[in-house]
């Protein structure tokens, strides 16, 4: 005998409001770590930290 599961307890394929909000929180928190860096240290050690992030990442 096959047991399905009941259609109740199937969770939904939608994303969560909270999971939304939380991404969406995250790219603003780094878009303003990213403009608080730019005013404070310039956009010469802005550019070149970013590159060497990206160095550093591949």
């Amino acid at each position: 005998m096959i047991q399905t599961e009941h259609p109740s307890r199937v969770e939904d394929a939608r994303p969560s409001r909270a999971g939304l909000l939380l991404l969406g929180g995250g790219a603003f928190g780094l878009l303003l770590a990213g403009l608080l860096l730019w005013w404070r240290e310039g956009s010469r050690l802005f550019t070149d930290g970013l590159i060497a992030a990206l160095v550093a990442c591949f």
